[in-house]
């Protein structure tokens, strides 16, 4: 539904210049018939872009995509028709002052009708896809509920009642259910028991509804949720009533919420993402292929044992993958059998090969595999093993904040190890370090920052620095 809504201002721009050549095509059509020079219209060009750049401000409507499944297609169209009137009536002052003043009036109210119709016919079209994946439901929200009170009571009954086709309710979560609700038919279980169902169910929302005195509790549970890419509403007291409140965000069709906590990089966002992974990833990966041969070919003289070394790791949502690197250890048949110990410098397992692969960071190449493959990105926090440990502590035994690194995906490279924070984190004051530098990057996130840590990783590289 959001993404219907960021479509329409790429569509209202398109239908503004089509409305701008429409008009004056047909003017100068209607110019040849009365036989008079024609108007051609070449200095409303630069007027257009203009107005086409304007558009979006002004006719931009957020709720669009949530509003389509709620309210009829009349009232969307006239709360178009509103916004449209006032961003004419701004262009047209701004044409009447500008150089283009004096343009053929029939111009300016062709282009008025025809970009009103154009703009128009978009919510239309966007209207019937949001309905139709509607009533397919691939709009359906999987809904999550942490609280067992009053408000959770209320909030169920509302979801149940409501006959949502956009909604599915997943079931109550909270630590202190002493009577679980028997009427719902929906799962029950603590936070611990939510988090786990978060790595195989996809869960669109966790909403809390405790009572706001609950304050304190509340922090705790959001504190232990946030490690989730998954936003998180807090429902008012008051869901369910006939009281009138301020909506911070919907959820179906009638809950409102107000959003405590979100995916960091989201929406559009996330699509540049995914596609900078792509565009950059496959065309480094492809020249990266006679390297990898080579790299391949000395392991496999140097030492015993399969090229690729295959480990847990963790990547969004905590959920687990399997991460590729060339083997630079002694081979183990058996490495279930041995302590997961982290690799100190002057470790006599590395092979000689290893060592090379490992200070040079080439043994991290095929990872690139798992950026195409979608479990890692080019730039993210450097994923750990499942179960490290630093000091014989696991991470988040030594920070509470160590898991909010997995609330975007991995990656290859990293702003901690641009900033001397690559290698073993041998005490808690590194991971430390680490942990603030993820955070940091996830919060501040852009295209030009991972274009800028790409760039700064290859000086890194070449350093060698803290790389064993």
């Amino acid at each position: 539904m959001h993404l219907s809504s960021d479509l329409l201002p790429v569509l209202d721009i398109i239908s503004i210049f089509s409305a701008v050549f429409l008009s004056v095509s047909i003017y100068d059509y209607w110019q040849t018939l009365q036989t008079v020079p024609v108007f051609s219209g070449s200095h409303l060009w630069q007027a257009a872009l203009v107005a086409a750049i304007l558009a979006p401000f002004f006719l931009y409507d957020k709720h669009f995509g949530a509003n389509a499944t709620r309210i009829t297609t009349g009232k969307l169209l006239r709360s178009h028709l509103l916004r449209f009137m006032l961003y004419a009536g701004f262009v047209l002052v701004l044409e009447s002052l500008s150089s283009v003043a004096g343009s053929p009036a029939l111009v300016l109210l062709l282009w008025a009708i025809i970009g009103l119709t154009l703009t128009s016919l978009n919510r239309l079209l966007m209207t019937y896809i949001v309905r139709r994946f509607q009533r397919g439901g691939q709009l359906n929200q999987t809904i999550a509920i942490v609280g067992a009170g009053r408000v959770a009571d209320r909030l169920v009954h509302q979801l149940l009642q409501s006959h949502s086709k956009t909604t599915e309710f997943l079931g109550i979560f909270d630590d202190k259910i002493i009577n679980p609700p028997q009427t719902t038919g929906k799962a029950v279980g603590n936070i611990d028991d939510l988090i786990e169902l978060s790595k195989t169910r996809k869960i669109d929302w966790i909403l809390l509804a405790l009572p706001p005195t609950a304050d304190k509790r509340m922090s705790e549970i959001v504190e232990r949720l946030k490690d989730l890419s998954i936003p998180i509403g807090l429902c008012p007291e008051h869901v369910g009533l006939t009281i009138p409140y301020k909506n911070v965000d919907f959820v179906g069709d009638t809950v409102h919420v107000s959003r405590l906590v979100d995916r960091p990089i989201k929406r559009w966002n996330a699509v540049i993402k995914t596609i900078e992974d792509l565009v950059l990833g496959i065309p480094i990966t492809l020249c990266a292929l006679p390297v990898m041969a080579i790299i391949a070919l000395a392991i496999k003289i140097d030492s015993r044992g399969p090229i690729l070394y295959k480990q847990k790791r963790h990547t969004l949502n905590n959920k687990e993958f399997d991460i590729y690197k060339f083997r630079s250890m002694r081979y183990n048949p058996n490495p279930s059998a041995q302590k997961l110990v982290q690799t100190s410098r002057d470790d006599d397992r590395i092979t000689r090969v290893g060592r090379f692969l490992r200070a040079s960071s080439l043994d991290e190449i095929p990872q690139l595999f798992n950026v195409l493959k979608g479990d890692m990105s080019l730039v993210g926090p450097r994923p750990h093993a499942v179960n490290m440990r630093t000091e014989e502590r696991l991470g988040n035994e030594i920070t509470s904040t160590y898991a909010h690194r997995h609330r975007v995906k991995p990656g290859l490279t990293g702003w901690s190890q641009v900033n001397g924070a690559r290698g073993a984190t041998d005490n808690s004051a590194q991971l430390y370090r680490r942990v603030r530098l993820d955070l940091e990057y996830i919060e501040n996130w852009s295209v030009m920052l991972d274009l800028k840590i790409l760039a700064m990783t290859f000086g890194v590289v070449i350093k060698m620095t803290n790389a064993y």
